[in-house]
């Protein structure tokens, strides 16, 4: 018997555009089979954009108390698995596991997990620069060190937050996109990771920055979806 799968997306700011936004993202790889449940940080106490450290263990402590419910026996009936929709070594990824036995991801682990599978050099594009340095720390203490060289460029920012991907005109952001790209893509990079829930469905912006090589693009929302339902699929009881 094939089974329902059902994924919690959780967006760990407070903004419910942001949220919002990643439906219709994700709305091609709906199927009958599968269910999207969203949430997102609450208004007035989880910050609008993740941007920094700061900001990144408030999200993670104000979110994690409204998903507290998600404890009782019923909740955790309801859904098969989470996803935590921020690209970055979030903190909220390690406090769900603490509390579920289901399977919990984060769209930076699962991007980055395709772009290795793929075995071409691969880079991510980000927002601030902060995320320069935070990414590339990422990425070691996850997947470690050592090959490193071979498999990971490095990170290119676009100098926005998360928050301005949606709110700056669209020309700019996508030139921004697209120079960060480029920038990547001259050091050897194949593989090119959205490195920002909000940069969800902006491949074009990617594909403009790869001055027509041949580039894989990977969307960090829609690969945590896949890699999640590919989790519960295959889990032998």
């Amino acid at each position: 018997m094939v089974r329902t799968v059902s994924i919690l997306v959780i967006n760990p700011n407070s903004s419910q555009s942001m949220t919002t936004a990643l439906g219709p993202i994700l709305k091609d790889l709906l199927h009958s089979r599968l269910l999207l449940h969203y949430h997102t940080g609450p208004a007035g106490r989880s910050p609008q954009s993740v941007d920094d450290t700061t900001t990144n263990i408030l999200s993670a402590a104000h979110t994690f108390e409204t998903l507290l419910p998600l404890r009782s026996e019923s909740e955790q009936e309801k859904y098969d698995a989470y996803l935590v929709a921020c690209f970055s070594d979030h903190s909220l990824v390690g406090m769900l596991r603490e509390h579920t036995t289901k399977p919990v991801l984060g769209i930076f682990e699962a991007s980055v997990m395709q772009a290795i599978a793929l075995g071409q050099p691969f880079g991510i594009v980000t927002t601030g620069v902060y995320w320069e340095g935070a990414l590339t720390s990422g990425v070691k203490r996850i997947f470690g060190s050592e090959g490193m060289a071979r498999a990971f460029v490095g990170v290119a920012s676009t100098g926005l937050t998360a928050r301005q991907l949606h709110e700056v005109e669209q020309g700019i952001v996508f030139e921004k996109i697209a120079s960060a790209t480029s920038r990547l893509v001259a050091t050897g990079a194949k593989t090119i990771i959205m490195g920002c829930a909000g940069m969800s469905g902006m491949a074009d912006a990617v594909r403009r920055g790869s001055n027509g090589e041949d580039t894989r693009i990977i969307d960090a929302v829609r690969s945590g979806v896949t890699t999640l339902e590919g989790l519960v699929k295959t889990e032998l009881k």
